[in-house]
């Protein structure tokens, strides 16, 4: 009796433990653009800004991410799974409908709390709350 009870008992410990997820926070990374003042000048920078899309990337889970773009009042949404292996995030090819989505097909992100940096392009995200952490000190 005490043989079937332990065994219950370690059962229903295995299933609560398998079934647990992890607490995943979702991370908010903006795209930061970064001009030169020294290169350019005043038109020209602001001709930069006003030309750049504002990009943000939410890691929704540890397998979700959601890619948002904003190019002045137009704006777009898409949902792709990733995989981390070694500190660089790695984008499916596909969203989570099936669409092939050639702009993220491929692309790599190294990956840290703070940052992503695309591997093709550059490009740098900054975690929001690095950025505000970082905005209260000075």
């Amino acid at each position: 009796m005490k043989s079937n009870l332990f065994f219950i008992l370690l059962t229903v410990l295995a299933l609560v433990v398998v079934s647990c997820k992890t607490s995943f926070e979702s991370q908010v990374y903006d795209f930061q653009l970064i001009i030169d003042s020294n290169t350019y000048d005043e038109n020209e920078i602001k001709e930069l800004i006003s030309e750049s899309k504002m990009k943000t990337i939410v890691l929704k889970n540890d397998s979700v991410l959601e890619f948002r773009k904003r190019h002045g009042g137009l704006g777009s949404l898409i949902t792709i799974e990733y995989t981390l292996v070694d500190n660089e995030i790695v984008i499916d090819s596909t969203d989570v409908t099936g669409r092939y989505i050639p702009e993220l097909s491929g692309i790599h992100f190294l990956y840290s709390r703070d940052s992503l940096v695309n591997r093709q392009t550059n490009e740098k995200y900054y975690n929001q709350k690095f950025v505000k952490k970082t905005e209260r000190k000075h």
